[in-house]
């Protein structure tokens, strides 16, 4: 008995399939298969590597018009092209009709992440951090490709394990404070003057801040160098 009404079932099944063609509808299959095509070759375009893309499901109700010119599939207008999202597919033949299709397009990408819980204010060291694959649509903005441009830095906040540092997460640190004694270094005509002087502000290496020649009480700017000095153009 109950393999009879499976048969049946297989039956109308198949029924229902050969009258949906004949009917001349649109099948799923090539409405999924355009909008994978198309973000296949976007991300491709892109990012220059390979997408794991995976279609969602259309609502098995929905029957549209056999197309009798090619799909045309598009990204709606502001949409991102990673993630989770919506890729268009339309028919412009003399039965148009149009639709959303869901597809979650994952792309992986090199990136620096922490290898352990790290504490606010530390330096970091190339062992703190570890590169592994990461997926893009899930990246915060700024993050860190090369390990250089983390090493020597300090963290703002403190970071668990696995988190993708960025470039907000970190500073130069501070190695002049407001009030230190400093050497102004000042070059002129191919020769460089050494002066004592007195920091009016922190500052890290690069950076430009304010100092007051002792000797003179001239106020002066310069660059802090990775030495602690400041070097002033005269």
């Amino acid at each position: 008995m109950h393999k009879q009404i499976k048969i049946h079932y297989v039956l109308l099944l198949c029924m229902y399939i050969t009258n949906t063609q004949a009917a001349g509808y649109q099948s799923h299959d090539s409405i999924l298969s355009a909008a994978r095509q198309f973000m296949m070759e976007q991300t491709e375009a892109v990012y220059n590597q390979h997408a794991d893309i995976k279609n969602g499901q259309l609502d098995s109700r929905l029957k549209l018009n056999q197309c009798s010119s090619p799909l045309e599939v598009y990204l709606p207008e502001g949409s991102r092209d990673l993630g989770r999202l919506t890729v268009g597919v339309k028919c412009t033949d003399s039965k148009p009709w149009s639709l959303h299709v869901p597809v979650t397009v994952t792309v992986y990408k090199d990136v620096i992440v922490t290898a352990k819980s790290l504490s606010r204010g530390e330096l970091l060291m190339e062992s703190d951090f570890k590169r592994v694959k990461y997926d893009m649509s899930k990246l915060p903005t700024g993050y860190i490709e090369d390990p250089a441009n983390g090493v020597g830095m300090e963290l703002k906040r403190r970071l668990s394990t696995g988190v993708p540092l960025t470039t907000t997460m970190l500073r130069k640190p501070i190695i002049i404070k407001r009030g230190q004694q400093v050497s102004i270094l000042a070059s002129a005509g191919g020769l460089e003057v050494r002066m004592s002087g007195k920091a009016l502000a922190h500052g890290a290496v690069g950076d430009r801040i304010r100092v007051l020649n002792v000797k003179s009480k001239k106020k002066l700017e310069g660059i802090v160098t990775p030495s602690g000095d400041i070097k002033v153009d005269i």
